[in-house]
């Protein structure tokens, strides 16, 4: 897909613009290899008034390109010491026209239904977007030619980087942590899932997948067998329970190529809950970007969330149980494969 979507909903504050200003101008300066040698990594600047909202330069795959973040937390602990909080990393689609003028990933509406629940959400912005700059590296291939297997672990490396930098922080448990991904960034979190890293717990997919617009066409895919060869390949090493959510109306990756991938990652051994959501908006691509998403996906999301903390072993640490949920109002057509 060749689309990033929702990265500034909700009002940006304004030390949010002056500190994101601040990071690119201090940056610049700075070489990219000089900050990796130095492990210049961690918070750039204080927190914001909302959600505690900080800018972090991360780690990523390349030891040369530090990442950009954005960084939520829940309210401090009334005791003055901040406990451990299970991770959530947010990760953002692409658009190729676009990519090096995005602002910071923030998702704000999403970023706040986990944040509300307990957890510590970042939001890398990988290699080849925005601030963090450089060359578009998860792009291997052309749309005659995709290699959409190669693309996914390249950026899952950015994502493992993440992931392993912030479970080493104090306030971040060690362990327990959802991989959550939307668009090209959905496909990477399933990429990611091969990997099996031993903090991570579950993939949460967002309208996931490569090559969507072919030729700057809805509904048409940039190499489909490709697509789902790759997904075959991913879940053949994947042990980690996955739920996708995708729209009737979604023109990139549409209902019936999102039931052929589940299929396809099934059959390969991969556990997959899909939720075919009913048509949102006048672009089904755009679920995970505003508030009107938590009603439609929320409350399955909330449900799949609730059976891996009571399936989790006891040592993993665990977000807090948000309470019982209004049962959702909107069907969806749903589709379950375990693990063979």
């Amino acid at each position: 897909m060749n689309r990033a979507r929702g990265f500034a909903p909700g009002p940006v504050t304004g030390l949010a613009i002056l500190l994101t200003g601040l990071l690119t101008f201090a940056l610049t300066l700075i070489p990219a290899n000089s900050i990796a040698s130095e492990r210049m990594f961690g918070a750039f600047g204080p927190e914001g008034a909302r959600m505690r909202e900080q800018l972090w330069i991360l780690p990523s795959g390349d030891a040369k390109i530090p990442m950009r973040a954005t960084v939520f937390r829940p309210d401090a602990d009334p005791s003055g010491e901040d406990k451990r909080r299970p991770l959530v990393v947010i990760n953002h689609g692409t658009n190729e026209a676009t990519r090096l003028a995005v602002s910071m990933p923030v998702y704000y509406w999403m970023s706040r239904w986990f944040v509300e629940r307990g957890y510590v959400v970042v939001l890398p912005q990988r290699r080849g977007h925005g601030a963090t700059g450089g060359p578009l590296a998860e792009a291997i291939g052309n749309c005659a030619h995709p290699d959409h297997y190669a693309s996914g672990n390249v950026a899952a490396d950015d994502i493992e980087a993440a992931v392993n930098y912030m479970t080493q922080q104090p306030f971040v448990a060690r362990d327990g942590a959802i991989v959550v991904g939307v668009s090209t960034g959905g496909w990477a979190s399933l990429a990611l899932a091969a990997r099996n890293l031993p903090q991570v717990q579950a993939i949460v997919n967002f309208s996931g997948g490569r090559g969507g617009h072919a030729y700057g066409q809805p509904n048409a895919i940039c190499g489909t067998d490709a697509l789902l060869s790759a997904a075959r390949r991913y879940a053949s090493h994947a042990h980690e329970p996955t739920i996708w959510f995708y729209a009737k109306n979604d023109s990139y990756f549409g209902p019936k190529l999102a039931e052929n991938l589940a299929q396809a990652w099934s059959n390969a051994g991969g556990s997959v809950e899909e939720h075919i959501l009913p048509p949102y908006g006048t672009e089904g691509h755009t679920i995970a970007d505003d508030r009107q998403g938590w009603d439609i996906w929320g409350p399955n999301l909330d449900s799949f969330l609730q059976r891996v903390r009571e399936q989790a072993p006891k040592s993993v640490e665990m977000a807090a149980d948000p309470g019982s949920q209004s049962p959702s109002m909107i069907e969806t057509s749903t589709i379950t494969t375990e693990a063979k």
